[in-house]
């Protein structure tokens, strides 16, 4: 399994923002930089980064790191 602080950099690094800025209880729309688009590029990233396949009838439902996490 993936390290949470090693997920909470590689996310920070997407969102561009300090890892200590996030938890994985950052939720979105929680910080500016986590608008919709930004969602689904989180999805694709994390999908190709950790060659994981989140269900596109899921996407819309995940509200928090933990819960792209879970994926991992």
């Amino acid at each position: 399994m993936v390290a949470e602080k090693n997920f909470l950099a590689f996310v920070a690094g997407i969102f561009e923002v300090p890892v200590e800025a996030l938890s994985l209880d950052t939720a979105y729309e929680s910080i500016p930089e986590w608008d919709s688009v930004m969602h689904l590029r989180l999805t694709l990233e994390i999908g190709s980064e950790y060659n994981v396949e989140i269900p596109v009838d899921e996407i819309a439902n995940i509200k928090t790191l933990r819960e792209f996490y879970k994926y991992l």
